[in-house]
């Protein structure tokens, strides 16, 4: 697990204080989701109780400093969505590294709808992340995707992964204060078709 801690919070609000806003704001589900080291994925599936897939929102090259050409980096945002109630859990955007990563991997990430998780578990990639920040924040523009005001509040998290000593991804991802609250929050009552027409139809 990533240890979760005062010194990595960042809350990107001057109103949202340190003091008010910490870690005693937090379920145990949403500690797990910030903190967890292994494939977010697998995580979600699992407190979800449905397949996750990708809806990708955005792939675009990044330029990189000179001596980084070797990197090609690109920026990729997505949304991990439930397969069959099509109700978005997570938002990411990340910077790739394909540069620096295995080709079929590569390959992977930008020619499938494969989530990053899975792709690293599939092609046995051994993965390290590091964590730079987390903290809450207002939903502002995101609030789009999950069907929320503006002025409600996201959790986030920007994370490292390295494998083999070379940084592969820095990955921010996002998702309500209001959900991961409780275990039972996602069972087939709260995944109404009602709602999961109205997220789609975003």
């Amino acid at each position: 697990m990533i240890q979760l801690s005062d010194e990595s919070l960042c809350n990107l609000d001057d109103s949202l204080n340190t003091q008010a806003y910490n870690l005693s704001n937090l379920s145990y589900l949403q500690k797990i989701i910030l903190g967890t080291d292994g494939t977010v994925t697998q995580l979600l599936e699992s407190i979800v109780g449905e397949k996750i897939v990708v809806d990708k929102l955005l792939e675009a090259e990044v330029g990189v400093a000179r001596h980084e050409e070797e990197m090609h980096c690109q920026r990729r945002v997505i949304t991990l969505n439930g397969d069959q109630t099509g109700l978005p859990y997570l938002y990411a955007d990340s910077l790739v590294y394909h540069g620096n990563m295995n080709v079929n991997f590569s390959r992977a990430l930008t020619e499938t709808r494969i989530p990053i998780g899975k792709a690293w578990e599939k092609f046995q990639i051994e993965t390290y992340k590091t964590l730079l920040a987390w903290g809450f924040e207002y939903a502002n523009e995101l609030s789009q995707h999950f069907a929320i005001e503006p002025k409600d509040l996201v959790l986030y998290r920007t994370y490292l992964v390295y494998s083999q000593g070379r940084k592969i991804f820095r990955i921010t991802e996002k998702f309500p204060l209001a959900w991961y609250m409780r275990s039972e929050q996602f069972d087939n009552q709260f995944a109404t078709p009602e709602l999961s027409t109205l997220v789609s139809g975003i």
